[in-house]
């Protein structure tokens, strides 16, 4: 039985006290060995090999919605181990610099949502959770001169 190992990041990304949710394309989901059933997503996916987190984290972020950003501090960490996998997800927020969103295959949609929307949408627990964090730490991030 093979077994594998996999580290990805994933970005909370921050603009004007809103954040920023992709929506999965079909083919997308369809690939998808862990959780072929979420439609929402968040910017990001696996590191290389030999990779640092956050140079990782703004490669996918530009592959996958041509944004610059600032990578700040981690949200949070899921560490599962599901089907023959080890996975091992860190999420960070982060902040935008430039640019407009431009997706790439790997999504069909994109929505920028204020706390209140976040708070009463139908996204995963999970999800709220982490962009909610973000939210909070815009504030310490304003303050370092990062936004």
């Amino acid at each position: 039985m093979k077994r594998d190992f996999a580290v990805a990041v994933k970005a909370v990304i921050v603009k004007n006290k809103k954040v920023l949710v992709l929506t999965r394309s079909q083919g997308e989901m369809e690939c998808s060995y862990m959780n072929s059933h979420q439609k929402w997503d968040l910017p990001g996916g696996g590191l290389h090999f030999y990779e640092r987190s956050k140079e990782g984290l703004q490669r996918e972020i530009k592959e996958e919605t041509r944004l610059d950003v600032f990578v700040g501090e981690p949200v949070s960490l899921f560490d599962v181990i599901k089907n023959h996998i080890h996975l091992c997800i860190f999420t960070y927020a982060c902040c935008w610099k430039d640019g407009e969103v431009v997706l790439s295959h790997e999504h069909e949609g994109y929505y920028w949502m204020t706390r209140e929307e976040v708070c009463t949408s139908q996204l995963p627990n999970w999800m709220k959770r982490d962009l909610l964090r973000a939210l909070d730490r815009e504030s310490y991030m304003e303050f370092e001169g990062k936004v």
